[in-house]
């Protein structure tokens, strides 16, 4: 069976950043809405969306009929779904149990669910924003859940890092207390002035010198590896070799 497309293909599409993507037509609108079920936000219930379903979609009983219901959401996002043949009774009524099994889901965790899943799927500038408002969200709650907010904050400096936005990391990694990374992170957002003052003000006469000697001092390995060479034993050498380089590249990922 052969349908027609509902409504106007516009021209101009409708932007939905929070999932990172744009629609030109109400069947884009519902597969988008649908394939998203379970991340969707008060954001896409708007005046905006009502707007482009009403001019660029030339739909204007449907959306007379969502103006009315913006203050249930189920029944928003049911509205349109239901409308014309996009969706079976079936899946409308699968949609409609998903829809009323996250009425009672707190907005931030659906924010994580919805970072997490663009995160997944390398979509890291529109996690960070989700992942910036649940933070914001969370920081609102008497009783947060510390484990996930942990959690989230991780992630977000991770997701700093990706785009050398050192100082936001920084403050991830401090806020829990994650003493290597916060460090690493914050001599990365700094000039080298900035981070040989920083260190002159923060560490004692004492720890200066041990560094600085640490600095000049040959590292063990390469200690082992001199030795292993004036005996002979390229294959050691090497298998040895081999080896640092491995754990030198998970020490690196345990970082990043």
């Amino acid at each position: 069976m052969i349908y027609s497309c509902v409504g106007r293909y516009s021209e101009t599409a409708y932007q939905i950043p929070e999932l990172s993507c744009a629609v030109h037509s109400f069947e884009e609108l519902c597969y988008v809405i649908n394939e998203n079920l379970y991340s969707l936000g008060d954001y896409i219930i708007s005046d905006e969306l009502i707007r482009f379903i009403e001019v660029d979609l030339e739909l204007k009983d449907l959306a007379e009929f969502l103006i009315r219901k913006k203050r249930q959401p189920v029944e928003f996002i049911m509205s349109i779904l239901t409308y014309g043949h996009f969706l079976t009774e079936s899946r409308a009524e699968k949609a409609r149990q998903i829809m009323s099994s996250m009425e009672d889901i707190r907005e931030y965790v659906r924010l994580i669910s919805r970072a997490d899943f663009l995160k997944e799927n390398k979509r890291y500038r529109s996690a960070i924003l989700m992942y910036e408002h649940a933070i914001e969200l969370m920081k609102e709650e008497k009783e947060k859940d510390e484990k996930q907010y942990r959690e989230v904050l991780t992630k977000l400096g991770a997701l700093y890092g990706l785009y050398f936005m050192f100082d936001k990391a920084y403050e991830c990694y401090h806020e829990i207390g994650d003493e290597k990374k916060s460090l690493m992170c914050r001599r990365l957002s700094m000039s080298r002035m900035d981070y040989a003052d920083m260190l002159l003000i923060e560490r004692p006469p004492e720890k200066l010198i041990e560094e600085v000697n640490a600095m000049f001092t040959k590292p063990e390995e390469i200690t082992v590896l001199e030795s292993r060479l004036a005996d002979g034993g390229e294959k050691g050498v090497r298998e040895y070799a081999y080896r640092l380089a491995e754990r030198l590249k998970d020490e690196y990922r345990r970082i990043s």
